[in-house]
């Protein structure tokens, strides 16, 4: 179980917003290794196949639309998230590869299982599994995916979870669900890491909070403030005892729009160009200002950071994070535990 000290800041590589998505494997695998050599610890890609303006993406997609010739035309290169992740393990050495998060619908969880371990396998145990329900309705519809009530989608995702926890510590798993079954589904080779690698459920409703507390390793929220992400703490706590968990087995986990720069008028210009992101989810400013604002998400609680910034293979907000911002809160926590 990680201490209470114990930090860990990923980089989100894409998003399906304009804007929070590399584009090229090649702007990825550079950024990715630069992320890598300024203390990153970890890189995250979604799991969508189109992107979305950031005025679509807040109003839940109701605007997009496609064009006659059946694509999205305010849509932008995307990379699949299980190919590039394959290579980005053969590319880095140190960082943690993660899915932020994948939609449980696009695989059957059998299936995905059996990639998981083989991706740890392939990466040398740096798997991270974050794993969503799913919600992009027009992209379901686009690419033929049944799309459920979410209340359906979030029952999938619980037995999902428990057919992969079992297929990665079984030897001859069985589940038989009502909507998945499986009967000596083998994993092998098994995973690297021991029990099997962490489990993240991404989403903000209670009932996803629940699959979270009864089987997995974590939770994260989208754009939530610090003040949210500390009064949910009560919600979360009490699930993991009535699931007879401790509740410290659960990490915290935030996505937030890092926006840095040394000039504070250009951080709140790139600012105002997602301001369709809740205000909530944004660490933004001079180093000082994202400082400060990271360190009252610590306070809440948090110890896990997913970090989105923007054109982030092309601007500088990657290396004012790695030099100045995630260092100096590293510190601070570092030297709060001494004391």
């Amino acid at each position: 179980m990680a201490s209470r000290t114990d930090l860990h800041f990923g980089l989100i590589l894409a998003l399906t917003i304009r804007g929070l998505a590399v584009t090229s494997y090649e702007a990825m695998r550079r950024v990715a290794l630069e992320a890598e050599r300024l203390g990153f610890d970890s890189v995250w890609l979604c799991d969508h196949f189109l992107t979305v303006p950031v005025d679509a993406y807040a109003r839940g997609v109701d605007g997009v639309r496609s064009g006659s010739d059946g694509r999205d035309d305010r849509s932008t290169p995307l990379l699949e998230c299980w190919t590039t992740l394959s290579a980005l393990a053969r590319d880095t050495r140190r960082l943690r590869l993660g899915t932020s998060v994948l939609c449980h619908s696009y695989r059957l969880p059998s299936v995905l299982a059996k990639m998981g371990a083989t991706l740890d396998v392939i990466s040398g145990g740096r798997l991270e599994l974050g794993l969503g329900a799913g919600w992009l309705e027009h992209e379901y519809r686009a690419y033929g995916v049944p799309f459920p009530r979410i209340g359906e989608r979030i029952a999938q995702l619980d037995e999902g979870v428990e057919i992969i926890r079992r297929m990665w510590t079984e030897p001859r798993p069985v589940f038989q669900g009502k909507y998945y079954a499986i009967e000596g589904a083998l994993c092998d080779p098994p995973p690297v890491q021991r029990p099997h690698p962490p489990i993240w459920i991404g989403g903000e409703g209670d009932r996803l909070h629940r699959v979270a507390a009864r089987a997995t390793d974590g939770v994260n929220v989208r754009w939530w403030s610090p003040q949210r992400i500390a009064a949910r703490g009560p919600y979360l706590d009490a699930a993991c005892r009535e699931f007879g968990r401790d509740p410290r087995a659960l990490r915290r986990s935030v996505t937030a729009l890092l926006v840095a720069d040394r000039d504070a008028s250009r951080a709140a210009a790139g600012r105002e160009r997602f301001h369709t992101i809740p205000a909530d989810g944004h660490v933004a400013g001079t180093s000082a200002d994202c400082v400060a604002r990271i360190r009252e998400y610590v306070a809440a609680g948090v110890r896990h950071f997913l970090f989105a910034i923007p054109d982030v293979a092309s601007s500088d907000g990657l290396e004012l994070a790695g030099r100045e911002i995630l260092p100096a809160v590293r510190h601070e926590v570092a030297a709060g535990a001494r004391h």
